[in-house]
């Protein structure tokens, strides 16, 4: 049996504000030049506020690299500093129901 591919779905409320001030283009050319990875960015939802990155597909066995870089290209994006007060980035894992990838 194969090992799967992860979609990584992560959402989160910004200042309305904020978007167009955040290096979108920095943080998905530095996941994908390390990681191979690309990532989407989907937003803002019809509340006006919440914001979703999908990045897939992860291979399992690279997992921890990815989640890694990942946390040092925001870091270094500064994405962090424009959430909304009180919010944070939910990340959710899901491996692909049909195991290819």
């Amino acid at each position: 049996m194969s090992r799967p591919a992860w979609g990584y779905f992560i959402y989160y409320r910004l200042d309305p504000a904020a978007a167009s001030s955040i290096p979108w283009d920095s943080l998905f050319a530095e996941v994908a030049e390390r990681t191979g990875v690309e990532g989407r960015l989907y937003g803002p939802a019809p509340d006006g506020r919440t914001w979703m990155e999908v990045y897939e597909p992860v291979a399992e066995p690279r997992r921890e690299e990815f989640e890694a870089v990942l946390a040092e290209a925001v870091r270094l994006s500064g994405l962090t500093d424009w959430l909304a007060a009180g919010e944070r980035r939910h990340v959710e894992r899901f491996p692909r129901a049909d195991r290819a990838g």
